[in-house]
């Protein structure tokens, strides 16, 4: 079976409740749609439990995209009153975008580890995919953070940057596909209509699995086989 997870950031309690749900095997897989940091406490904490699993494939977020470039840029400070004091250019600007969406404790977290544990950090941020596309049911899956960027159906999508898919905020009035599902987190639910508050959007085409999690509401994930929804 195929699973997706939407946006978990640092919700670890939340996190583990999904995979007991879940309890994925051996031959199943889980894909998580970015956002996996920040707002919650405990995003490194996530971090370093989906990077020992194999059956975890995780997905770049906007949280993620920000994040990798202020760490690495950072990898040898001390604080983060360091970082802030020391880093210049783009560096700079992605640290202080990633601390104005929350990434502070995030940020201090991974300052506290030891320089193995922060290279560990960085290396797995770095095998963090931009997209997946899946086929599960007799269905066609594109999962992306945040959207597609610029579509355009003769474009392939590996000719697309990370920004196309984690910076973007997709249009949920838009079918983006006829042949496919566009499967997303980034937008909580509730923001794409109040009905759907702490439920899953599903509608034109478009599949949205932020329910809020960060804000109190709920984890949300999907099985791409059977389209069951499971909550916690």
């Amino acid at each position: 079976m195929l699973y997706v997870i939407g946006d978990i950031h640092g919700q670890k309690d939340k996190y583990f409740d999904m995979l007991d749900q879940i309890n994925p095997g051996e031959k199943d897989a889980v894909f998580v749609l970015g956002d996996v940091i920040d707002i919650g406490e405990e995003g490194i904490a996530i971090l370093q439990d989906m990077m020992y699993r194999p059956n975890i494939y995780p997905i770049l977020g906007d949280h993620e995209y920000y994040a990798r470039k202020a760490m690495a840029a950072m990898a040898d400070c001390h604080s983060l009153d360091e970082a802030k004091a020391t880093l210049e250019g783009e560096a700079k600007q992605c640290l202080e975008k990633w601390l104005s969406m929350g990434g502070e404790k995030t940020a201090e977290d991974f300052l506290a580890l030891d320089s193995e544990g922060r290279e560990s950090i960085l290396d797995y941020l770095g095998e963090f995919q931009s997209y997946e596309l899946l086929e599960a049911g007799g269905k066609t899956f594109l999962l992306a953070h945040g959207g597609v960027g610029n579509p355009d159906p003769d474009k392939d999508f590996d000719d697309y940057a990370d920004e196309d898919f984690a910076l973007t905020t997709a249009d949920y009035n838009k079918v983006y596909f006829k042949d496919k599902y566009l499967v997303t987190g980034h937008t909580p639910t509730a923001a794409i209509s109040p009905a759907y508050a702490g439920k899953v959007y599903s509608k034109k085409g478009h599949i949205a699995l932020d329910c809020g999690a960060a804000y109190g509401g709920r984890l949300a994930a999907l099985c791409l086989d059977t389209l069951k929804l499971i909550y916690c």
